[in-house]
């Protein structure tokens, strides 16, 4: 018997961590599903770092747009061959590239009787918990090919997105790269001359200018361990961010009060839940299965409760004014309700938000723009008032 570890939620969404004994992968994830374990992550226990490592990597020269491709191609291919013809097909195509381990490893796994799911669940770094859950919706149902479909437009979608927000960041990036690049050869070349004229005419420099001064100087000489005390900061912060809860929940309520990534939140839940009702899911089903899909804890603890609500009665609509949803999703959502039309509604919203998510995107780059000349400005002015002081003062000392 084999050991190994999952991550999953229960019927209320709440996250389940734990080890069982199987004597496979497939055996290990029916053994779950059977207990009303939804899995996002299966892996035999005793992985070693060297492994996570590796598919931290290799998630790394796949991209992200690999996935979205991977799921559009194998939709295609189910409505002409089987899921192993499929992956195998697929394999055989990615010859040299770094998706062939994973797709032989797939092609494998789903010969050998595994569901599709739980072969998935071995790379959950690569795929996410959101795909693997919405493969195993899609073998349940049947209906493996339009999840497939559905979820390479959601993963283009959200491709889209991050690439046009990185985009938005390369012209502030640079001009705030050129700032520091003129502060650094400012520090280091020309206050030195004001330090030295100073001292030999018994004169203080200001203030600003002695501050940037002695903080050059400390940089230049400690700048190895300034650079590891930085990412030994980052590093524990990061620790801190996912391992405790309080700060996470904290920072991820922070998120929801961006707009951008407040509409992408909802963008994909209203895309989501309309795709598993459509599927045949219940109402309470759809709300558990998105809620343990998110990786927001507030959105979690949300639909956590309109789950528990809508399971005693509650009307859905009702749940989502009472959460505070913006009023046009609500009134839609009401009038899909009332017309027997919510997955309509639902997908009416799911337009409605990437609309909005579009909108943003328009006007980021103008922005990002504002704000990264606005900071660069800053610093400029920083640094001709710390030229600009010693200058002006040398007229008192000659």
């Amino acid at each position: 018997m084999k050991k190994f570890k999952y991550r999953g939620y229960d019927a209320q969404a709440s996250e389940m961590v734990g080890t069982l004994e199987a004597e496979s992968y497939s055996e290990a994830y029916a053994a779950l599903n059977f207990q009303g374990v939804t899995v996002v992550k299966l892996e035999q226990a005793g992985t070693n770092f060297s492994q996570v490592a590796e598919n931290f990597f290799l998630k790394l020269k796949l991209g992200g747009q690999w996935k979205a491709i991977f799921f559009r191609e194998l939709s295609v291919m189910l409505g002409v061959m089987t899921l192993h013809d499929s992956l195998r097909t697929l394999a055989g195509a990615a010859k040299n590239h770094p998706s062939e381990k994973i797709l032989t490893e797939l092609t494998a796994a789903v010969a050998e009787g595994e569901n599709f799911s739980a072969a998935l669940a071995r790379y959950e770094i690569i795929f996410g918990g959101d795909a693997i859950q919405s493969v195993d919706i899609g073998e349940r149902s049947g209906n493996l090919k339009d999840v497939t479909a559905s979820l390479a437009v959601q993963l283009e979608r959200n491709y889209s997105t991050e690439k046009k927000v990185r985009g938005a960041m390369y012209y502030p990036t640079f001009v705030l790269l050129a700032a520091f690049a003129a502060a650094i050869i400012l520090v280091n070349v020309t206050l030195p001359v004001f330090e030295n004229f100073f001292e030999s005419q018994g004169g203080e420099l200001p203030l600003v200018t002695l501050i940037l001064l002695r903080g050059g100087k400390f940089f230049s000489e400690h700048w190895l361990s300034v650079m590891l005390m930085l990412a030994a900061s980052a590093a524990a912060c990061a620790w801190i961010v996912h391992e405790v809860a309080t700060v996470k929940f904290f920072l991820d309520k922070l998120k929801l009060n961006v707009k951008l990534l407040r509409e992408v939140e909802l963008r994909n839940f209203f895309g989501r839940l309309s795709f598993l009702l459509e599927s045949g899911v219940t109402l309470d089903e759809a709300l558990k299965l998105c809620a343990a899909a998110s990786k927001n804890l507030v959105t979690k603890k949300i639909l956590g409760e309109i789950k528990f609500s809508v399971e005693r009665g509650a009307s859905l609509s009702s749940q989502v004014a009472k959460e505070k949803f913006p009023p046009l999703y609500v009134g839609l959502i009401t009038t899909g309700e009332a017309g027997g039309e919510l997955v309509n509604m639902l997908r009416q919203c799911e337009s409605m938000a990437d609309f909005e998510v579009e909108e943003i995107l328009r006007t980021l780059p103008a922005k990002a723009e504002i704000f990264g000349t606005l900071l660069a400005g800053l610093i400029v002015a920083t640094l001709v008032f710390a030229v600009m002081l010693p200058i002006l003062d040398t007229t008192t000392l000659l």
